[in-house]
C-alpha cells in the first residue's frame, strides 16, 4: 500500500476509536442476487457496521461474502469466499430552505481481503469517491442524485458499474404511509470503458419497511437496459443501517445494490480468475 492509502487507513482507525466512546453502533445484513453477463452470476451477503460520531458524520465498514459462477467453453465453475473490504467516511449536511437541500461526500479505502488468485478480490488497494445531493418538495417526495467512481485501483467501484466509469444515479422517492416508502432509480455509466466490463444503464425499484423504531426491512430490484448491462439484480436487507455509502440517499435502491456488490470481484489481479477455486 501507498501512504497516502495508509495514511487514509490510519485516519479511519482513529476515528472509529474516537466515535466508539461517543457513539451507538448500527448495523445491517444484505443478501442479494445477481446476474451479471449471459455467463456471469454473482451472489454476495454483505453486512454494515457503522459509528455516527457526529449528525454529519459516519466511519462504516462493509464485510461480504461472495459466490461468483462462471461459465467457461460451457462448463460452470464457480468460487466463494470472503470479497475485498470496503473502508467508508461519509459526510452529509441538511440546509434549513425551501426544499430540505442537502449534500453529501464520502471516502472509500477497499481493502485487498478477498483471494484475488480465485476472482474474489481486485489484489490491491483502491480508493474511491462519491457525492450526492438531495431535495424533498414535501414531506413525502424526496428526489436525490449522485456519482462515483474509483479514484485509484479499481475495486471501489461496484461490480455493477464499469470499474474505469464515472457511475451517474438519479432517484426519486415516496413516503407511502407512516411505515412504507417506495423508491425509482436510474444508473449510468460514462467516461471510460474497461477492456472487461462495457458502461452500463440500469432501471431499479425498492421499498422500505419501519418494522420497529430504527429495524427496518429493504428490498430492491433492477434490470439493465442494454445488452452490456447486468441481467438483473435482486437483494433484501434487514438492519438498522442500510448497505449505502452515501448519507443523502441511503434509501435509493440502485445505491443500495451497487454497495452490496462492491467487492473488487473479477477486479484487477483478480479478473477472470474463477476456475479451480472453492
Amino acid at each position: 500500500m501507498d501512504r497516502t492509502t495508509d495514511s487514509l487507513i490510519l485516519l479511519f482507525t482513529l476515528g472509529v476509536t474516537t466515535a466508539g466512546a461517543q457513539s451507538g453502533v448500527s448495523a445491517g445484513v444484505t443478501a442479494g442476487a445477481a446476474k451479471l453477463s449471459d455467463t456471469r452470476s454473482e451472489q454476495a451477503l454483505t453486512a454494515i457496521v457503522q459509528l455516527q460520531p457526529r449528525r454529519w458524520l459516519t466511519l462504516s465498514a462493509l464485510p461480504a461474502l461472495v459466490h461468483a459462477s462462471d461459465l467457461v467453453s460451457g462448463r460452470a465453475v464457480s468460487s466463494s469466499g470472503p470479497g475485498d473490504l470496503p473502508l467508508v467516511a461519509g459526510a452529509a449536511t441538511a440546509f434549513p430552505a425551501a426544499w430540505a437541500p442537502s449534500v453529501g461526500a464520502a471516502l472509500v479505502v477497499t481493502l485487498p481481503v478477498g483471494d484475488a488468485a480465485c476472482g474474489l478480490g481486485a489484489g490491491e488497494t483502491a480508493v474511491g469517491a462519491n457525492v450526492a445531493a438531495g431535495l424533498s418538495p414535501t414531506d413525502r417526495l424526496h428526489f436525490w442524485a449522485g456519482a462515483s467512481r474509483n479514484v485509484s485501483g479499481l475495486a471501489t467501484q461496484s461490480t455493477l458499474s464499469a470499474p474505469r466509469s464515472t457511475a451517474l444515479r438519479v432517484d426519486a422517492g415516496y413516503d407511502l404511509a407512516k411505515r412504507w416508502r417506495a423508491s425509482a432509480s436510474f444508473a449510468a455509466d460514462v467516461g471510460q470503458a474497461d477492456s472487461t466490463q462495457a458502461l452500463s444503464r440500469m432501471i431499479g425499484a425498492g421499498v422500505v419497511y419501519a418494522i420497529a423504531g430504527p429495524l427496518t426491512l429493504v428490498i430492491d430490484g433492477s434490470h439493465g437496459l442494454t445488452s452490456s448491462s447486468p441481467r438483473w439484480v435482486l437483494s433484501l436487507g434487514v438492519g438498522t443501517a442500510f448497505a449505502s455509502t452515501s448519507l443523502v440517499s441511503p434509501t435509493s435502491p440502485l445505491e443500495r445494490q451497487q454497495t452490496s456488490f462492491a467487492s473488487g470481484v473479477n477486479r484487477g489481479a483478480g479478473s477472470g480468475k474463477t476456475e479451480g477455486c472453492p
